[in-house]
């Protein structure tokens, strides 16, 4: 799009827009929508290289004649697509155009360990923000545009950003991306704005290395003297544990309601079912059926079978039974495992395959966990035509065993990984929806995870295990 296409559009919309926003507002709507556009990775270089600018080393330059409307719209550009997530401002040039330059880092500020009280009065701001930084909570100052102005010691433990990083970028580098396009952080600051503050607000927000935490967030509103809004300070406390812990509470209240259901399924439907079952094979042994009415019977025969597997499965979601914890070495039993199921995955047209790059130790009741790897195995049977591929990766990972099951199958959609492992979620025509959910609290009985990770080529499945703790006096 040349120059004056470009003044054409923006004037248009700086006129339609006139009536709802002043020219600051305006301006900042431009550029958090550039910010927004470029953000999008698939798009991000075709846009960029459409951008009507020309590169002056590390700054970019607007020639005369453009409409000033297209600036902040430039700059938030530049800005989402930088990786550092910094923040530029425009220069006005000689000859009416227009300079983009990415604003530097602040540097960290020269520390001064000594702290003396003073003898009467407040302190002093320089000791204020000393204490700030005694925080074990993250504590920010952000500003209208929503760039980050402050940021303790606590915040970069929980997030992981020196301040030389997370200073002069967006309060957007915090934010996962589902939670900014639905647009959380406008909603946040028009709560702000009409109450003054929020408090104890529950959300997510990301870490460097891409970790979500659950954080409860107080964000107020700072005026200066005439009543304007010049910022807003921000206090995020890490919650995740004890979200977790309420999470782990919730869940155990509901399956130890499921349990008394199991229980009562079973006595009120497992007897009648065998009564049936059993009045079934009397009729059909009397009645001498035809090849038409013996199908009839085999359909409901069928029928029952899955009836009764479901309670089964339901009694053993509902109840676990207790593990028998022993200690052993992982990899050779998984290369045992591999070898036996091996000679039946070749008869159904399917090859297990185990990569170890780790031999840990790990305590593991054998039973449940064999019974966990035969579900996920069953589960990529079904899951894709002949030739199957099934690989098990072994490893560690923050001291534990870590052991990846991929398939080769249709994997799970993205929506459908976390509710694959809710009761009673199934795609099959056929199934109980109880297979993952039963494998989650084996794991979970052995003192391990079950989790679902993302893989667009098939299933893949992470189970880790604790280690086994060393004999006394073992060093090693």
């Amino acid at each position: 799009m040349d120059t004056l296409a470009w003044t054409r559009c923006f004037d248009a919309l700086q006129r339609e827009f006139a009536s709802f926003f002043g020219a600051a507002a305006f301006a900042g709507v431009l550029r958090r929508a550039g910010r927004l556009a470029a953000r999008n990775e698939a798009d991000r270089e075709e846009l960029v290289a459409g951008l009507p600018l020309e590169a002056d080393g590390e700054a970019f330059l607007l020639g005369a004649g453009a409409h000033p409307a297209a600036a902040p719209w430039l700059a938030g550009v530049l800005e989402g697509a930088d990786p550092a997530s910094r923040a530029v401002c425009i220069e006005t040039l000689a000859g009416d155009g227009l300079r983009f330059v990415f604003a530097p880092r602040a540097g960290a500020e020269v520390e001064d360990p000594d702290f003396v009280l003073p003898d009467h009065g407040p302190l002093t701001p320089h000791q204020l923000a000393q204490v700030a930084d005694l925080s074990d909570d993250a504590i920010l100052f952000v500003d209208r545009e929503r760039r980050i102005r402050a940021w303790n010691r606590g915040a970069t433990a929980m997030f992981g950003f020196s301040a030389e990083e997370a200073v002069g970028s967006y309060f957007d580098l915090l934010v996962p991306d589902d939670l900014r396009l639905e647009g959380e952080l406008d909603r946040l600051a028009r709560r702000t704005e009409d109450a003054g503050t929020i408090r104890d607000h529950v959300t997510r927000r990301r870490t460097k290395n891409g970790q979500e935490l659950t954080v409860s967030l107080t964000r107020t509103k700072v005026v200066n003297r005439d009543g304007g809004i010049v910022g807003y300070g921000v206090i995020l406390r890490d919650i995740s544990a004890s979200e977790r812990m309420k999470k782990e509470l919730h869940t155990a209240r509901q399956l130890a309601q499921i349990g008394e259901l199991a229980s009562q399924v079973a006595h009120e439907v497992r007897n009648p079912l065998a009564g049936v079952h059993g009045a079934l094979q009397v009729l059909r042994r009397r009645m001498q059926p035809t090849p038409d009415e013996a199908a009839v019977f085999e359909d409901i025969a069928r029928e029952i079978t899955r009836l009764d597997r479901l309670v089964t499965d339901l009694l053993r979601f509902g109840r676990p039974v207790p593990p028998r914890l022993v200690d052993l070495e992982f990899s050779p039993w998984l290369e045992d495992w591999r070898t036996r199921m091996n000679r039946e995955a070749s008869r159904r047209g399917a090859h297990v395959e185990l990569r170890i790059a780790a031999r840990p130790r790990v305590s593991l009741d054998p039973v449940l966990f064999e019974a966990v790897l035969r579900n996920l195995f069953e589960n990529a049977i079904e899951a894709a035509a002949p030739p199957r591929s099934v690989r098990l990766d072994l490893g560690t990972r923050a001291g534990r065993a870590r052991l990846v099951f991929t398939d080769d199958g249709p994997g799970f959609a993205p929506d459908l990984r976390i509710q694959a492992l809710q009761p009673f979620f199934t795609t099959k025509t056929s199934g109980s929806g109880l297979g993952l959910p039963i494998c989650a609290r084996h794991m979970q009985a052995l003192g391990g995870t079950l989790e679902i990770l993302p893989d667009p080529g098939g299933a893949r499945i992470e189970l880790t295990l604790p280690l086994a703790t060393p004999p006394a006096g073992d060093t090693g």
